[in-house]
């Protein structure tokens, strides 16, 4: 009547080992099974640039890759294919505003007007005063 639930089959839990055995489990285990390596983001990539014939036989992932790889070179050829009409190309350039500045008015630097506003030329005034003054006392000691 007294049944001893704090062992199981004559050992501790200190002494069963982690993973139950064949035996425990009442017949074989269950084991992985290890697939054959299919290196699909390579063979997709040597497809991608030009060395192989597009691939065949992909599953899952690869698949929708090739898929999609495949539809966005159609599109894009059809894209390359396009060409915008004579009058759409009119148009667009028709409704460039003119240019901003004539041609004639491109002068070097110097040949140009100076306009200075009233602050800035008191401040430059100012600081030429100054280092007129800093070299004087410098050459005169």
């Amino acid at each position: 009547m007294l049944d001893r639930h704090d062992e199981r089959d004559g050992r501790s839990e200190r002494e069963r080992p982690l993973r139950p055995t064949a035996d425990e489990m009442g017949g074989s285990l269950e084991r992985e099974v290890p697939l054959s390596p299919v290196a699909a983001p390579d063979v997709i990539n040597r497809w991608l640039d030009g060395e192989l014939s597009e691939p065949t036989g992909l599953r899952g992932d690869a698949a929708r890759s090739v898929e999609f790889w495949r539809r966005l070179g159609e599109e894009t050829d059809k894209r390359r294919r396009m060409m915008t009409p004579v009058h759409l190309s009119a148009k667009i350039m028709d409704a460039l505003p003119p240019l901003a500045t004539p041609a004639r008015s491109v002068e070097p630097w110097y040949r140009k007007e100076v306009r200075m506003n009233p602050a800035v030329a008191f401040a430059a005034g100012a600081a030429l005063f100054t280092l007129g003054i800093i070299v004087a006392q410098a050459l005169l000691r």
